[in-house]
């Protein structure tokens, strides 16, 4: 159960493409079973990066029972999006990690505590 939302206001050539390799990756880093990963991404124009639309960038936010090497996971998943996205500034590549009890997280109707 890893949950990850890109956004971006860079347009998407293959958003499909992009979820897939994310949740690819998340599951990998993670230890996590890559059937648990659900990965999300969403395109938005309304977004400004240091305080203007023009800049390309991306938004990450990942809640993850677990977050295991934090530091390798944010480096793959910002290669990921430099690459696939086009974003020239490394900067505007903004990640939230959120590490969730499992009292807290749930699928298939239950909690996984």
């Amino acid at each position: 159960m890893p949950f990850l939302t890109i956004y971006t206001n860079t347009e998407l050539k293959d958003g499909k493409k992009l979820a897939e390799k994310a949740s690819a990756l998340t599951a990998d880093v993670l230890g996590k079973p890559i059937s648990y990963v659900v990965a999300n991404v969403i395109y938005n124009p309304n977004m400004a990066f240091g305080g203007r639309s023009a800049n390309k960038g991306a938004l990450v936010e990942l809640v993850s029972i677990g977050l295991g090497n934090k530091d390798k996971l944010v480096e793959g998943l910002t290669s990921l999006l430099e690459a696939e996205l086009n974003i020239e500034e490394v900067n505007n590549i903004n990640i939230s990690l959120n590490n969730a009890p499992a009292s807290q997280v749930a699928s298939g109707g239950r909690t996984f505590e």
